[in-house]
């Protein structure tokens, strides 16, 4: 029965009963008197019908938006469903005064979905002819979430030293929001990339940047048509290369022991001459032990004239770090296998990547052990940012779980959350900090006498962003006091998402705040509209 009806039915009630009181006549008056008592109670209970099926129609409408508001909230425990759908269904049960909910019940599955029961007593103007049962209401929602994969690029150089703290809160408090505990059916992952000069590959680094050539054993050491002769295996080195020599026992040159940097001056496929050296100046016998160590790009050590106007020689070592890529993958996420990532000689950042996990005690524990040191090469973290979360780098770990995803898979969320607090000023060139490096990027006579192969780190950061947001994957940006660098405040605009995945946090506290956010944002992300 419709609620016109029902309305023209009491209508035409009242107005029969005041006909009823205006007739003097007994009949009349003792017929309306046993009318009233049939049909008054019968005519109340409809009123009841009516109000049952419009509040049972209200209550299944608030549950439904209470159990989707549940299913689309970040919640992942049952407990925390059932607080958030109550909260929501007595927002939006409207009742009328003296009617009750007398129960509601909000469970989550372990296949994400969620449920929900709601009952109110029913309503009472009729007398109660038979027993009324509570009215309620049954509703399901199955949450349509995302698999989360999100990179932390942190800024560990050394004007952090006095922030660290508060960074390690920030980005733990990170870890431990979008991280969940539960895997299954969707999982939550995030990789770590800390960089400063550059970003400290440790164990991937040959996979990733290559193997660089070491030392080959000196077998033999002899005078040969006036030249000294030295006999290595398969020495790799080419005329006019340095070459550093060490450990040669036994024989002399000039009376002193064979050591130091020479050219190359001859070669065969297993032996090679020096200059300056005369085999006239040699005595005793070699007795072994000794090693040659080529010293151009791609060998362990590397000899390079530095940016000084003296321009003098300076021999690094290689570290474990990487720096910008170069050539035709230098914007690409092509994996390493394709094209390796620039290498680095001399100092390099302490703290270590670590590949997508889900393990939030070992996230948080390499978070606590970061140290700052170094200037900043966030090209090179917006870079490796890109590569962990990347389907092209996954054959670089060795546990399959840290391999990302590929794009194409569904419902997959890719996050990279870059954070910075000053300038990009530390480019390459061969592999060492360029000469056109900014200020605040060390001493000169540590850099490279040439300008960065790539140009610009502000400009190489921004093409990497773009690249990245083109394939899909989500930019947050957090530029950490730098209020007054509109350099800084431009490359991380112009590399986030859009103005709402940006951040300007002043001081360690708004630092915190920023992370929380961002955390909260992708939990929400996670959950689809």
């Amino acid at each position: 029965m419709d609620r016109n009806s029902v309305n023209g039915r009491i209508a035409r009630l009242c107005a029969w009963l005041r006909a009823g009181k205006r007739d003097e006549r007994g009949a009349t008056a003792v017929f309306f008197a046993v009318g009233l008592v049939l049909l008054a109670p019968a005519t109340l209970g409809l009123v009841d019908v009516y109000m049952i099926t419009t509040q049972r129609g209200q209550l299944q409408e608030a549950l439904d938006t209470a159990t989707l508001y549940a299913a689309r909230s970040n919640k992942m425990t049952t407990e925390d469903i059932q607080i958030v759908g109550d909260n929501a269904l007595r927002a939006n049960l409207k009742l009328p005064e003296g009617q009750e909910l007398t129960s509601s019940t909000f469970t989550l599955s372990d296949k994400g979905k969620v449920t929900g029961h709601a009952t109110i007593d029913p309503p009472n103007i009729g007398p109660r002819l038979w027993a009324q049962a509570d009215i309620e209401a049954n509703s399901e929602v199955l949450r349509n979430s995302n698999n989360v994969e999100v990179a932390l690029v942190l800024d560990t150089t050394g004007s952090m030293s006095g922030e660290m703290d508060n960074l390690r809160t920030a980005a733990k408090d990170l870890v431990d929001l979008v991280v969940q505990d539960k895997q299954t059916p969707y999982y939550t992952k995030a990789a770590l990339v800390p960089y400063s000069v550059g970003v400290k590959l440790g164990g991937y680094a040959d996979a990733a940047r290559g193997t660089l050539a070491g030392p080959t054993a000196i077998q033999a050491v002899r005078g040969q048509d006036s030249k000294v002769v030295i006999q290595s295996t398969a020495h790799g080195l080419n005329t006019g290369d340095q070459v550093e020599l060490s450990s040669v026992s036994g024989v002399k040159l000039d009376g002193s022991q064979i050591k130091g940097t020479y050219t190359v001056t001859w070669i065969s496929n297993d032996e090679f001459s020096l200059n300056g050296a005369w085999s006239g100046n040699l005595s005793g016998s070699y007795k072994g032990g000794g090693k040659a160590q080529c010293l151009r790009e791609g060998c362990l050590r590397f000899r390079f004239q530095d940016a000084t106007r003296s321009h003098d020689w300076q021999t690094f070592g290689a570290s474990d770090c990487a720096s910008e890529r170069i050539g035709s993958e230098a914007y690409t996420d092509a994996g390493p296998s394709v094209s390796f990532v620039g290498r680095v000689y001399g100092a390099c950042g302490s703290g270590q990547i670590v590949p997508l996990s889900s393990d939030k005690t070992m996230l948080k524990n390499k978070i606590d052990a970061l140290t700052s040191n170094g200037s900043t090469a966030g090209q090179i973290g917006v870079g490796w940012g890109w590569y962990m979360v990347s389907p092209e780098w996954g054959s670089l770990w060795p546990d399959a779980s840290s391999a990302p995803a590929p794009y194409s898979t569904q419902q997959l969320l890719k996050v990279v959350v870059l954070m910075t607090d000053g300038a990009f000023n530390s480019p390459y060139c061969k592999g060492v900090v360029a000469a056109d490096a900014g200020s605040g990027s060390g001493s000169a006579s540590d850099h490279i006498n040439c300008n960065a192969t790539n140009g610009d780190p502000f400009s190489q950061a921004e093409k990497m962003c773009a690249a990245m947001k083109a394939k899909g994957i989500t930019v947050y940006t957090v530029g950490f006091n730098v209020s007054s660098d509109a350099d800084v405040q431009n490359v991380m605009r112009n590399c986030a998402t859009s103005p709402d995945f940006v951040y300007f946090p002043e001081g360690g506290t708004a630092l915190k705040i920023a992370f929380r956010a961002i955390a909260q944002d992708i939990n929400s992300l996670r959950i689809s509209k």
